[in-house]
């Protein structure tokens, strides 16, 4: 079995560079088409995006964009964001919502792969594409801001390790208005990245700042206590729909009481923080920088309280990339099958039924868990200054430029 991977990888690793760049945005081609054309026909249909609508409406006309603990979630800069794709009709808008989706997913898969194995970059951007697609389905169809969230963040890293702290605060900045959840790795990325506090702090406040241009000004600042009121509420998650730790927990009948919950929560933030401290301080920035984020995405889907079967996408991104440099570049091809694996699993909500049914809300949670147990005895076990992920590079292999 072993043999026949090995005979499947090299033969990847033959394909010519352009065919494989051809295949990879024939694919992306194809499925941004068949996402396009399903929403185009029925724009309302299986969306998340009524209520960006309803809030941008709403911003636009002075009204409170905050109804419930399961309403609009987002800071109020997300309502402005989105005005182009609500301003256009329908049919038009949210298609090209969907479009920017995927295809900064595509521009961040295709980033990492140049900076990470530029002689082989087409051949990782291909089978990272492969790997990514299934858990994307449902984000890309709902129109769920998941995917850019993942292409931040693949973004970030790459900036972070060429110097450019503003750019990164940018990117930071951006994932934050796209979701609140973001905090917790922007609060990573400031305490363990010293010259990216100032860029990141002016701009949080320029961020912070944006909306008062309002034409109601109080108005706008009314909104952020409106906003910081229910994202309290939104804290504390009522059902059985999260697919975090605690969520897996109660499929198998644990309920944590809250308290218990958050001091879990608290205490896998500070083993967070001790591990992207170790990961920091690797040698090689662009290595130590996507492996500081990946951590990050690791802690942000098992401790997030809200945490959706849909957000794995921004884990499985990372995934899908470490898989694809591990085998066609590092050649270490067990590594890359689980990784290959894993990240397809990160796909179960669209595989049906019976997969999708018997897998819901424990599946991804639990190998996450065990994903982040693995990655913290590697990093622990790794001797320092050497990169944890995707090291040992063989010779000739140099890195490439964003």
């Amino acid at each position: 079995m072993r043999a026949k991977w090995e005979e499947l990888w090299e033969f990847l690793r033959g394909i010519p560079a352009g065919q494989c760049l051809r295949v990879a945005l024939l694919i992306w081609v194809v499925y941004a088409g068949v996402i396009v054309t399903l929403v185009a026909v029925n724009p309302s249909g299986r969306s998340a995006t009524l209520e960006y609508q309803r809030a941008t409406d709403n911003w636009w006309a002075g009204k409170t964009l905050y109804r419930s603990r399961n309403g609009y979630l987002y800071l109020p800069q997300f309502a402005i964001l989105y005005s182009p794709f609500e301003l256009l009709p329908d049919r038009v808008g949210e298609p090209l919502w969907r479009l920017t989706c995927m295809a900064s997913l595509a521009w961040a898969l295709w980033a990492a792969a140049s900076r990470l194995a530029p002689e082989k970059r087409n051949a990782v951007f291909l089978i990272a594409t492969v790997l990514i697609l299934p858990s994307t389905f449902a984000s890309a169809r709902n129109g769920q801001v998941n995917m850019p969230l993942a292409a931040l963040f693949i973004l970030t890293a790459l900036v972070m390790a060429r110097e450019r702290w503003w750019l990164a605060s940018v990117f930071l900045v951006l994932t934050l208005v796209l979701k609140p959840i973001s905090l917790a790795p922007i609060l990573l990325c400031g305490v363990l990245y010293p010259r990216l506090r100032l860029p990141l702090l002016v701009s949080l406040v320029v961020m912070a700042i944006a909306p008062l241009a309002h034409f109601n000004p109080q108005y706008a600042a009314g909104e952020y206590g409106a906003f910081v009121h229910n994202l309290g509420q939104a804290g504390n998650p009522k059902g059985q729909s999260w697919c975090d730790f605690a969520g897996m927990l109660r499929k198998f009948g644990v309920n944590l009481p809250a308290w218990l919950q958050l001091a879990i929560r608290a205490a896998a933030g500070l083993v967070t923080l001790g591990l992207c401290w170790k990961v920091r301080k690797g040698t090689d920035p662009l290595r130590a920088g996507f492996t500081f984020l990946f951590v990050a995405m690791i802690y942000l889907m098992l401790f997030n309280p809200r945490t959706e079967t849909n957000s794995y996408v921004m884990l499985g991104a990372f995934v899908a990339i470490w898989a694809a440099v591990e085998g066609l570049v590092c050649r270490r091809l067990d590594i890359a099958l689980w990784a290959g694996l894993l990240a397809l699993l990160l796909g179960t909500e669209n595989y049906g039924w019976p997969i999708f049914p018997l897998t819901n809300m424990w599946a991804k949670a639990l190998a996450t868990s065990a994903l982040g147990v693995w990655l913290a005895m590697r990093i622990l076990k790794t001797p320092p200054g050497r990169p944890v992920l995707m090291g040992e590079v063989p010779a000739g292999i140099a890195h490439g430029t964003m």
